[in-house]
């Protein structure tokens, strides 16, 4: 029995050496900590994946679909004033704290509160998610070295997509038997556990408890970064144009798998199990891959592949004309996810980490909220939901020529 134990402890050793490479034993211990709180939030995570099918078998409208959409970007909408509010000698606690509220509002999902109901709670969610998006963007700059950053957190993100991969096929197996009142108080126990997880995380040396204890900036003093630094600004339009065309369609993308193809729970959970996979194989080389050649080579890739998204929409007549979407899916969001945390400590200036990182939070909040309902939208004006889907794909093209700006190559990111 010690022989096999240490043959696994070995084992586990190796694979994590061969992501991480040689890593600072607090770091190496940062890495633990997420990632035992990653894991844990994998059925969560899981769960949230069925929310815009749950909602569409409700009997929600596009508009409500659209609103449920939106309002995941309700907290970065408002994440520029959490520079102001959130004490960042304990944001730690702040983050659990935030994080628990939103996650365990879910529970209340047991009461069968329909689309409705069902929709305030996410939106609870969605807001303690991302409204102290900047303080942990802070937290990941100090507890991981900039040169092993990526590699730390593919790891961590790998751990959490190995989990979803694992329950997303339960999840859609429970929603179709016993309902979604059963399977949303459930995750909600596993993601309270992960966010309290998390207050054992340390910054990487001692000095960087002292950078965070810098004098916060007013809100006003945020969009002033953008009249001095055209770099970043340039990179805003970018994200601006992913975003916008990620979220254009959404909304008819439920109608799509319901009423175009007729696919079960279950077919649904096959094709986010494919995502999953997909997610995982991208984050085994994204993380090396950007701390090589930095995040926006990153959203250069990613914005490039995310243009057969909507075109596979537009041309679906089964599960399997869907797929290249889920899988594109998978592997663009594992490199978005590193490149956005990464890109807010790459371009920022020195000590402006925390103000960039809630600057660019809320950008993507304000696409956010307006995407999905541009689509509902023009379609509301008569146009149709295939040139919606093309629109969509227009979007990204014109994200990914921004990205090729001389000013996103190395010698200019030294400038």
């Amino acid at each position: 029995m010690n022989s096999m134990r240490f043959f696994a402890h070995t084992l586990i050793r190796r694979i994590e050496y061969s992501l991480t490479g040689d890593l600072t034993p607090q770091t190496r211990r940062n890495v633990h900590t997420e990632l035992a709180s990653s894991i844990v939030y994998g059925p969560f995570y899981a769960a949230l994946l069925f929310i815009p099918i749950v909602l569409e078998r409700l009997g929600a409208s596009p508009d409500v679909l659209a609103l449920y959409n939106s309002q995941t970007y309700l907290g970065l909408f408002l994440a520029a004033f959490s520079v102001t509010l959130i004490p960042r000698a304990r944001v730690l606690v702040f983050l659990a704290l935030f994080w628990s509220v939103g996650r365990g509002s879910f529970a209340l999902a047991i009461t069968q509160p329909g689309a409705l109901g069902l929709l305030g709670l996410a939106a609870v969610f969605w807001f303690s998610d991302g409204f102290p998006g900047a303080a942990y963007t802070d937290v990941v700059r100090r507890a991981y070295s900039s040169d092993a950053r990526g590699r730390a957190l593919s790891v961590v993100r790998l751990g959490m997509v190995l989990s979803m991969l694992a329950f997303t096929p339960i999840v859609g197996l429970v929603l179709d038997r016993f309902g979604y009142q059963i399977v949303y108080p459930a995750a909600a126990v596993f993601g309270v556990i992960s966010a309290l997880m998390f207050l054992r995380m340390k910054p990487a040396t001692p000095s960087e408890d002292r950078v965070a204890a810098l004098p916060k900036q007013s809100v006003l003093e945020l969009w002033r970064v953008l009249r001095h630094d055209r770099r970043f600004g340039i990179y805003l339009l970018a994200i601006i144009g992913f975003g916008l065309g990620g979220l254009v369609g959404v909304a008819f993308y439920p109608a799509v798998i319901v009423d175009r193809l007729h696919l079960t729970y279950e077919q649904v959970s096959w094709l986010s199990f494919a995502q999953s996979v997909s997610w995982v194989l991208g984050l085994l080389i994204w993380g090396r891959t950007m701390d090589r050649r930095g995040a926006p080579w990153a959203m250069r890739l990613c914005f490039a592949l995310s243009i057969i998204v909507p075109l596979s929409y537009l041309l679906a007549t089964s599960e399997w004309v869907l797929l290249p979407a889920y899988i594109v899916g998978g592997l663009t969001s594992g490199g978005i996810d590193l490149a956005f945390t990464n890109a807010a400590i790459d371009l920022a200036k020195p000590g402006q980490t925390y103000e960039y990182a809630a600057l660019q939070r809320t950008i993507i909040g304000v696409r956010g909220l307006v995407g999905p309902f541009l689509g509902v939208w023009l379609y509301g004006l008569g146009m149709p939901v295939t040139t919606i889907f093309i629109l969509g794909a227009v979007f990204f093209i014109c994200a990914t020529a921004l990205m090729f700006n001389r000013v996103f190559y190395p010698r200019a990111l030294l400038s």
